[in-house]
């Protein structure tokens, strides 16, 4: 697939892509660091929930920082406010919004984990 349809692909499931491209300067370099992001997301949210599950703000606090300029960098916007949103409430040590939350965050993860698969096959 060229990379008209591939960036296509990526507006029509709400990425951002410009401000993706525009982080990563073309989109072959967007692809590779975009492979490492998807292979590193997995363990990265196993990491987030025991954090969580420990009630471990503080490094939890990290992990969804990191999560939220990831995702941001690659023009994941929802994810990236999501993990805003828990990065200040466990920052605050907030953990009730981190467990009325968490689903949201975790599904919208696997959205993205979704759509780079499909992404990936293309």
């Amino acid at each position: 697939m060229n990379s008209e349809e591939k960036i296509n692909f990526l507006k029509q499931n709400n990425v951002n892509v410009e401000k993706g491209l525009e982080n990563m300067m073309d989109l072959d370099t967007y692809d590779d660091i975009l492979n490492d992001f998807y292979e590193a997301l997995p363990n990265d949210l196993s990491k987030i929930d025991d954090f969580k599950n420990a009630n471990d703000m503080t490094n939890y606090a990290i992990l969804v920082h990191a999560l939220k300029s990831n995702a941001r960098s690659f023009g994941f916007d929802e994810l990236g406010e999501l993990a805003y949103k828990h990065e200040m409430a466990s920052k605050a040590s907030d953990v009730n919004f981190v467990n009325e939350n968490y689903n949201t965050l975790v599904n919208e993860a696997n959205k993205v984990l979704d759509i780079i698969k499909q992404y990936k096959e293309l």
